[in-house]
């Protein structure tokens, strides 16, 4: 079967490489210059850096089980970083169950009733029951109003911006349960692996081993459209020429598959728009010195232009990079925020002072280079009653497939889940093989 897949990130590419272990012909279209989509990297110090963040949790099987077979898992490291959480002017130590108790923007019956409540919903083995109720909804009832609107309604507007109370608790549940099965044995620290090499190992690893199976990887070479054959089949146009394959796979986001899908298929595309996006904006920064402890600081505060400061080098040791010091800041926002036109330079300049809140050490002359990094449609709304909106891989076009980060669910998108979508897209495809080939050639 001959499969044309758009985007060459994590899931595009993870895509290709189990379709070529069936043995089925693939060819990649990427319309950028370079594989990896939100993987991409900067250098410092002789290092490669992810433009936007990322970690590994011990449970991420599927990534875990992709590094080994592309013999990349040697350089899985695993750390145990400290966290920290800001409200009220001040950064908390916000890591190990002592951290709770000693978490004084919270009443002690606040605490109490926090971890009281995280500890029930931990123990809830089936998140179905949540899938149509809000965060918003449950969480007061199980943590309190007083830790609800201090922790949980800050978490969920840095994520989901003006959506955040729509958001479905079986979501909030998942990722609960994922911060709780990563913990140390003593549950003191939260365990997270990275790669040495930064998370790029995996792109390259997967174009390599693709490329050298016989997949063809057409880099600076944009989708244009997808239109209809003789068969109804999906023909692909990029750079004005036409590609004819059994199926097409788009890994891109929806808002992106709308713009490309047939004008005769406005009803599915117009069903594809009822999952709203966010956008993500994170700027990487390379500064002189440390500024706190903590890997991961959430923000609290909802003044403050950011939903977190992540000091990556408190991650991974600042020697990788020649010592120097890397700071990210992370916000989720709608497309259509100012952020989003702001130029590089205007918008880190919006963050100096406010960075001076959070780290008052922090001046501008600590910075010594900035890297902004913005995708419009990085985050699917995953609002309640999910589950009857998450696209399936196959369409009603006959041929054409999504795979892609709406269809990770419960789980919070990571780059763990992208490898198993792409597995569960590469056996529909499978399953549908016959099909597709015999109404091509019967065309």
């Amino acid at each position: 079967m001959r499969v044309a897949i758009v985007g060459a990130g994590i899931t595009g590419l993870s895509l290709a490489y189990e379709l070529l272990k069936r043995d089925h012909t693939v060819t990649v279209f990427e319309g950028a210059t370079h594989v990896g989509g939100e993987l991409a990297t900067v250098e410092v110090g002789g290092e490669s850096v992810e433009r936007f963040y990322h970690h590994l949790f011990t449970h991420d099987h599927d990534m875990v089980a992709l590094a080994s077979d592309l013999q990349v898992d040697d350089r899985v490291e695993w750390m145990e970083p400290e966290m920290g959480y800001y409200t009220n002017r001040r950064v908390y130590p916000f890591t190990s169950p002592i951290d709770l108790l000693r978490f004084d923007a919270l009443s002690l019956s606040g605490r109490a009733r926090l971890a009281l409540g995280t500890m029930l919903l931990q123990r809830t083995r089936d998140f179905r029951v949540f899938e149509d109720r809000t965060a918003a909804e449950v969480l007061p009832q199980y943590v309190g109003q007083e830790a609800f609107e201090v922790v949980f309604a800050s978490l969920l507007r840095a994520k989901f911006a003006d959506h955040w109370e729509s958001i479905s608790m079986a979501w909030m549940w998942a990722r609960l349960m994922a911060r709780a099965r990563t913990r140390t044995r003593d549950k003191r620290r939260e365990r997270l692996g990275y790669f040495r090499g930064s998370f790029r190992v995996i792109p390259d690893a997967l174009a390599a081993s693709v490329v050298s199976h016989g997949a063809d990887l057409r880099l600076r070479t944009r989708v244009e459209a997808i239109t209809l054959g003789d068969s109804d089949s999906p023909v692909l146009w990029a750079d004005g020429s036409a590609f004819e394959a059994d199926a097409v796979v788009a890994t891109v986001g929806l808002p992106i598959i709308r713009r490309l899908i047939p004008r005769a298929h406005h009803g599915f595309a117009t069903s594809l728009a009822t999952t709203a996006y966010v956008g993500a904006c994170v700027v990487l920064l390379h500064i002189r010195e440390q500024l706190s402890r903590f890997y991961w600081t959430s923000i609290g505060d909802r003044d403050l232009p950011f939903a977190g400061l992540i000091e990556h080098t408190n991650f991974v040791d600042c020697e990788r990079y020649g010592g120097a010091r890397l700071l990210y800041i992370s916000n989720y926002l709608p497309a259509g925020h100012e952020f989003f036109q702001l130029s590089d330079d205007r918008l880190v300049e919006r963050f100096i002072n406010p960075i001076a809140r959070v780290f008052p050490r922090f001046e501008r002359q600590h910075i010594v280079e900035a890297w902004v990094s913005r995708d419009p449609v990085a985050q699917p709304v995953i609002a309640a009653g999910y589950q009857r909106r998450k696209p399936s891989y196959s369409s009603p076009i006959r041929g054409f497939y999504i795979c892609n980060t709406s269809q990770i669910y419960p789980e919070d998108r990571g780059t763990n889940h992208n490898v198993r979508i792409a597995r569960e897209c590469a056996d529909q495809l499978e399953a549908d093989a016959s099909s597709l080939i015999i109404g091509c050639q019967s065309a």
